[in-house]
């Protein structure tokens, strides 16, 4: 009966984790899960996914339990509710014990302090112009990264690294940014890994997974070359310890721009440009335009190809995915869920922003808000 337990005892534990992040910072981010992580032996093998296995067997598990416990029920004579209680206690039972191990293994990082705070990024709102100057110098690097790129005819980019080749990538980026001691980061270990069923699971707008049961960062290796780069070094800043889907777009930019390989420096760049214009849009249209004309011919065809890609996978799968993604996010302190994207934008903002000792009454923009404010104070009113 204590395993019944574990369930209700697990909800307990992320309510106190909620309540202190301080706590989770320096007891499980920092000391404990850098420990749990190290020792998954899973994540060291480069091309082999367990994620997919467990997935594909734990498939044919479930399906057979349930063809199994129906025959059961239906050809059994009497004790069917007793039955049932059972079966459902088992289930409540193998429920709790994944609950307690997602949080054991790797949850608990979603509670911990947040990346500004981590960083010593200011705290503060940003102005429209701050907003636009900050596309605009995105945009700029951009085309400088792109520039120092090959290009098919068709004006794609003709570098296409191999899986090894984006692994050591990756793990090079990350060694530098810990060289350079970038807030958060503690090198790189295990490798992100390319999902066999990569086409498949287009379908469903996924670029990359973290499977906490098994340490492992899997990687869609079927989408736009440009994409990959970004994508590895945002399962990776999961693999770190920053949960936050917000924060690990950051971290997987910061890595990118900070590596000496002008293919990361690149995509890092183009995941910035993405998430920074898709706010300058929604704010002011007109603005958006003018900083659209700033782009190099190659990246707007990189644009296209991209939205090409992605336009043959749009559906009901797709829609359905982002779905379940998002009710995801917001049950695990990511109240805005899939918008939580967007605050990728306000830690960039942040970089770029001087505080003052006083802010006068100005229209104020939050990108993980989507909306202006009155400020007076630098909090939002």
């Amino acid at each position: 009966m204590l395993w019944l337990l574990i369930f209700p005892l697990t909800w307990l534990s992320t309510v106190f984790a909620q309540n202190n992040p301080a706590f989770i910072e320096n007891v499980y981010s920092t000391f404990l899960y850098p420990l749990i992580s190290g020792a998954l032996p899973f994540q060291y093998l480069p091309y082999f996914s367990f994620f997919e296995i467990i997935l594909g067997v734990g498939s044919i598990v479930v399906l057979g339990a349930l063809v199994l416990f129906s025959v059961r029920l239906f050809r059994g004579k009497g004790g069917r509710v007793w039955r049932v209680l059972k079966t459902l206690q088992k289930v409540f039972i193998v429920c709790g014990v994944c609950y307690f191990l997602f949080y054991f293994l790797w949850g608990y990082n979603y509670y911990r302090h947040p990346y500004s705070v981590i960083a010593g990024l200011p705290e503060a709102l940003s102005t429209k112009e701050e907003l636009y100057a900050l596309c605009v110098d995105l945009v700029g690097k951009a085309n400088d990264a792109r520039g120092a790129l090959s290009s098919h005819e068709e004006g794609t980019p003709a570098d296409q690294p191999s899986v090894a080749d984006l692994q050591e990538k990756t793990r090079l980026a990350y060694t530098k940014a810990k060289h350079d001691k970038i807030a958060g980061i503690s090198g790189v270990t295990g490798f992100a890994k390319p999902i066999a069923i990569s086409r498949l699971v287009s379908y469903t707008g996924i670029t990359g997974i973290y499977f906490p049961y098994t340490g492992e960062a899997n990687f869609n290796n079927d989408v736009p070359v440009l994409d990959k780069g970004a994508v590895l070094c945002h399962e990776m800043a999961h693999r770190q310890g920053f949960a936050r889907e917000d924060e690990a777009n950051f971290i997987a930019f910061v890595v990118c721009a900070n590596s000496d390989d002008a293919y990361l420096r690149y995509s890092g760049y183009f995941l910035a440009v993405t998430h920074a214009m898709s706010q300058l849009y929604r704010v002011d249209a007109e603005a958006y335009h003018e900083v659209y004309s700033r782009y190099s011919p190659e990246i707007i065809a990189d644009i296209n190809a991209n939205r090409a890609y992605w336009r043959m996978f749009e559906g009901d799968v797709a829609r359905t995915f982002t779905q379940i993604n998002d009710t995801y996010l917001k049950t695990h302190n990511l109240s805005d869920g899939v918008q939580s994207y967007g605050r990728m934008v306000d830690l960039m903002l942040a970089q770029r922003r001087i505080l003052s000792a006083k802010t006068d009454i100005v229209a104020v923009y939050s990108a993980s808000r989507g909306l202006f404010c009155l400020t007076t104070s630098g909090f939002l009113v």
